[in-house]
């Protein structure tokens, strides 16, 4: 069987400088963020810098210092920069704010802390505003976006846009794509991140899982809105027991890997991982903790997948009907599966599909089980006889599962993705590897 060798090339906001080369995996912080408000102990800092080197051990190829204090921010860039790890620094004491305030700094020095820090090779980007949302602020970052590109272009000026329950964007008030559009054209960023914690809201149903969460609307606007603009989008997903929560007893891990998953399925090019010190990481020791075993896992699948997904374009996500049925928040932006390219029938209760293309007309298919207690098998129906190759979650290589067939059958864990490269039946079968060329 040919093997092709195909080029991808780096991704990015075509108006910005910096570009992405492999698919990123962040984890929110290696601290526990409450020392931004209650400073820290020796003990707090200890714990921290053991924290990193297990969020390295977990696959975590960036490491934020979300909400630290400025010390133990300084702790986290210390030891990543000891271990060979990247960092994604924050100093909100100094300089950025959160949402519609600045909250600890009266003036917003983010050209005295980039020039502070410039000599820490592990900081590859700058959290210019977590979740900037009124005009004002919207504006500032574009400020610093612009100074950080000019003054360091090697290095990512992020932000990150707030979901759809922010009292300023609601779904129910019709706001939430108004301001992804005003993020974006406001700031033109160099990558469009948004976030989104579904488990534990006041609407949360166990019984409903997420069949009826906004995330999924939120992740069409957003896809939508970013590929039009040619900016590579991102997804910040939960991934911990939040204590204040009535689920913080039964949070199991399916449930975070179903909600990363759902970011893969919408073509993202990065995931951020937000725990507060309470998943993968044990909050006594900062060590490994309770997830540690099932979120490496997780991230080694991904980065497997990786190299394929960064060459990829989301063009289209498909649900069952389980899925915000008849919600106002999905109005004009659902995709029917008689609109699939790929796909005639077959999807079941809680199992969603996307397609997506490489820049040589190369079709891939992605099929999500988007319950986080029960396995799903399901036999799609292919609207043309098609080679079916699956990319391989330990390797990444594509293997051939099915020769001329006109059905997929697929088995899936609780919250799990698999993905396939369709060929038309038509055609001699060969397996596609991409590298990257800059």
């Amino acid at each position: 069987m040919q093997h092709k060798l195909l080029a991808r090339r780096p991704v990015g906001n075509p108006r910005r400088v910096w570009r992405q080369d492999n698919y990123i995996l962040t984890i929110a912080s290696a601290g526990p963020m409450s020392s931004v408000w209650e400073g820290q102990s020796d003990l707090t800092r200890r714990k921290t810098r053991r924290a990193v080197k297990t969020c390295m051990d977990a696959g975590f190829n960036i490491i934020g210092c979300l909400w630290a204090y400025p010390e133990l921010a300084m702790d986290i860039v210390r030891t990543a920069e000891r271990l060979g790890g990247n960092v994604l620094f924050q100093d909100l004491h100094r300089f950025g704010g959160m949402g519609h305030k600045n909250v600890f700094c009266e003036t917003n020095d983010y050209k005295g802390a980039i020039e502070d820090t410039k000599q820490w090779k592990c900081i590859k980007g700058y959290c210019m505003w977590d979740e900037p949302i009124v005009q004002e602020h919207l504006e500032e970052t574009r400020r610093m976006i612009d100074y950080c590109e000019q003054v360091r272009p090697d290095v990512l000026p992020y932000t990150v846009a707030n979901p759809d329950y922010h009292k300023l964007c609601r779904w129910e008030d019709k706001a939430y794509a108004p301001y992804i559009d005003r993020f974006l054209d406001t700031m033109d960023p160099a990558q469009m991140s948004f976030d989104y914690y579904p488990i534990g809201k006041k609407e949360y149903d166990p019984a409903l899982q997420l069949d009826n969460s906004t995330m999924w609307s939120d992740l069409e606007i957003v896809r939508r809105a970013a590929g039009k603009r040619g900016i590579p989008m991102w997804f910040a997903y939960q991934a911990q027991r939040f204590p204040w929560h009535l689920v913080y007893y039964t949070f199991h891990f399916n449930m975070a890997r179903a909600m990363a998953h759902a970011g893969v399925l919408y073509g993202v090019k990065g995931l951020e991982c937000y725990t507060e010190f309470n998943g993968f990481v044990d909050p006594a020791t900062g060590g490994r903790g309770v997830f540690f075993d099932e979120q490496k896992r997780l991230n080694e699948e991904l980065l497997a997948l990786g190299n394929t997904l960064m060459a990829l374009t989301c063009d289209r996500v498909i649900h069952d009907d389980m899925l915000l049925p008849d919600h106002p928040s999905m109005e004009g932006i659902r995709t029917s599966l008689e609109e699939s390219e790929l796909v005639a029938s077959g999807l079941v209760p809680r199992t969603s599909i996307s397609e997506h293309t490489d820049p040589y007309g190369n079709r891939y298919l992605m099929v999500l089980n988007r319950d986080y207690e029960q396995t799903t098998m399901l036999t799609l129906t292919l609207k043309r006889h098609s080679h079916v190759y699956e990319v391989s979650k330990e390797d990444g290589e594509q293997r051939m599962i099915c020769e001329a067939e006109k059905s997929l059958h697929v088995y899936l864990e609780p919250g799990d993705l698999k993905l396939y490269r369709m060929q038309d039946a038509a055609e001699e079968p060969f397996t596609v590897e991409y590298y990257l060329e800059k």
